[in-house]
This record gives C-alpha cells, structure tokens and sequence, in this order.
C-alpha cells in the first residue's frame, strides 16, 4: 500500500488564543495510504510538529509500504512510536481503507451506527472584552459553549458570557493555565455561574495539585485534557479526577481511543471526545466513535475558514456522519 503526504496550510475564521499562544493559521498532515485518508494535526505543546509528523512517515514507510491488506492494521500500528499525531493519521488513514474494502462505513464496522450521540460543544477562544459579545452571539445556534480561559480576567469572562448567552451550558477549559491558588479560589465561583466542569485547571504532572482541588470540593468536577495521552495515562489519574478528554491526535488514533475510553469506564471515569484543528477528515474519524463519549467537543471543522474535505455535518450541535464506505469523507 503506497503512502504519500502533503501539508495543508488551514486558515482560521478568529484568531485562536488559548493559555498555551495564538494562531491563525494550522499546517496539518494529509496522508493517503491506498484508498485510505488520514490526518495529522500536530501542536507544538505536544512536542509534535509538521516535520517532526513527516520525520516519522518517512521512518515508518517501508513498513506502510510492505502492508497489502488495511486488515492488518493492529499489526502495523504495534510497530510504530514516536509521533502520537503521525500514527493517528496513519491509523485513520487504514481504518478507513478497511472501511471501503470492506463496503461498509466505520460506524458499522464497530457496531455504533445506531447509538445515540451527544451534542457537540462550539468553543470561545480568549479574546478582548470588548470583542467578547459578538464572539458569544457568533455562537448563537450552539447551546453548549467551551470556554478558553487562562487570563486574570477569568471569572469576568464567563460572567459576560453568561449574561449575553443564559440559557447556554458553558465549559470552562484552563488549558493548564492556572496554578493551584488560582484554581481553588476560580473554582467555587465558576461553579456559581453554572459552569459544568473545568478542563485541564492545572500543569501536566501536578497530581499532588488535583488531590487538593478534589479535597477541596468545589462544586466542579475536573476533566483532564493535556495530561492524558494514552489508557495508562488514565489509570494514574482516576484517583484524583472526575472525567477525560480523548483525541486522536493524542492517543496515537482510533485503536488508541477506544483502549484510553474503556479504560476510562473501567474506572469510573466520564469521557469527553475532543479534537485538536482539525480537518472534517480528523473530526469526522473522532465523530464515529462518538456514541461511546458522554461530551463531545468536535467542533474543528467550524473553526477552519478553508476546510479541504466534506465529511461529517453539523445541525447547530448535532453531528451528522456521511454515509459513504469508511470514513466516508471527500476531498472538496
């Protein structure tokens, strides 16, 4: 199976601020493996990159090449280690081959077509204050907004947001921005406004930092993003969190994913499916594991202003999966 990879440079309808920088523009990897798409979306917080995403397709090519069969893709996907964000694409890319060998549709082939799925989150990125209304009303047709924040002006925020969007659900995502004090003194406050729960409060690593926040009983539950790349990286944590949050992109794909999420259940964990920026390709390979997460958070495709694929489709929040074999994404 032949591979081959090119960068599509992503533009972005807002400038996207968050506690880790600020961007306009994504490059993410698109590889094709036969008939098979896949996605890379590499952040720097990660330590991933686009040449360090094309450093390991080139290093794992004649063992992609050698492939002949999509069926053997557990196989392959053993051999691999490196970029979390370049097996991911690999990953999709032959899950999606099996799909279209095969005739049928991802959701199909893992028995999930029929289940419910939840509504998606639309996220609010950091922005002025004075910019912060019309991003809020921008937002109208999505009941459930996620809240960037990392500033000193964090609970102002979310009160303004509050205040021009009532009836929305909102969740707040620190992006491992705040220290503890900050987050034992947020937290009872956000809990106030009606905030669901709070992502990633603290620096990856600060357990000793979430048993406080856990001991303190602040009236929001804590859902780990940054700090969980993997289903051992679930395990550490279960002591000391409420829920976490899955990407393809971290956990190294698809088969990544449904390990991180039955071991989350295993322990008794909430799971929320998010994406980095990605493409409706990437999002629309998260999309079909979808009815197994209790939030979703894959709204990457709504950010990009040059989206290059047609895939899955959004009714405000509800997520539509294409029909087609595999993936069933498109090239536009």
């Amino acid at each position: 199976m032949e591979l081959h990879y090119d960068v599509a440079d992503l533009a972005l309808r807002h400038t996207f601020h968050i506690a880790h920088g600020t961007s306009d523009l994504r490059r993410n990897v698109i590889i094709a493996i036969g008939d098979g798409l896949g996605e890379a979306a590499p952040v720097a917080y990660h330590h991933e990159s686009v040449d360090g995403v094309s450093s390991a397709l080139e290093h794992w090519r004649p063992g992609i090449e050698h492939l002949s069969e999509p069926a053997g893709l557990h196989a392959l996907l053993r051999t691999l280690s490196g970029s979390n964000a370049a097996r991911a694409a690999v990953d999709i890319a032959l899950h999606d081959a099996l799909g279209k060998r095969l005739g049928c549709s991802l959701a199909d082939l893992m028995g999930l077509r029929q289940l419910p799925v939840p509504p998606t989150s639309f996220t609010i990125a950091i922005t002025t204050p004075e910019e912060l209304p019309a991003r809020v009303a921008e937002a109208a047709g999505y009941p459930i907004l996620k809240v960037k924040l990392g500033t000193s002006r964090d609970l102002e925020t979310v009160r303004t947001i509050r205040e021009h969007a009532p009836a929305a659900r909102i969740r707040v995502d620190a992006n491992a921005g705040w220290s503890r004090e900050q987050a034992l003194a947020l937290m009872p406050a956000l809990a106030e406004v009606g905030v669901e729960f709070v992502e990633q409060p603290l620096a990856v690593g600060d357990l000793d930092g979430l048993a406080a926040i856990k001991q303190a009983c602040t009236g929001l539950p804590v859902v780990v993003d940054e700090s969980v790349r993997s289903a051992a990286d679930v395990v550490a944590l279960a002591p000391y969190v409420d829920g976490v949050n899955v990407k393809l992109m971290k956990t190294g794909g698809i088969a990544g994913a449904v390990a991180a999420i039955h071991t989350a259940r295993s322990c008794g964990l909430r799971v929320m499916l998010g994406c980095m920026i990605e493409t409706s390709l990437g999002v629309t390979a998260a999309a079909h594991l979808a009815p197994l997460a209790d939030w979703l958070d894959l709204d990457g495709p709504l950010l990009i202003a040059n989206d290059p694929f047609r895939g899955v489709t959004f009714d405000g929040a509800e997520l539509r999966l294409p029909d087609g074999p595999g993936l069933g994404v498109e090239r536009r």
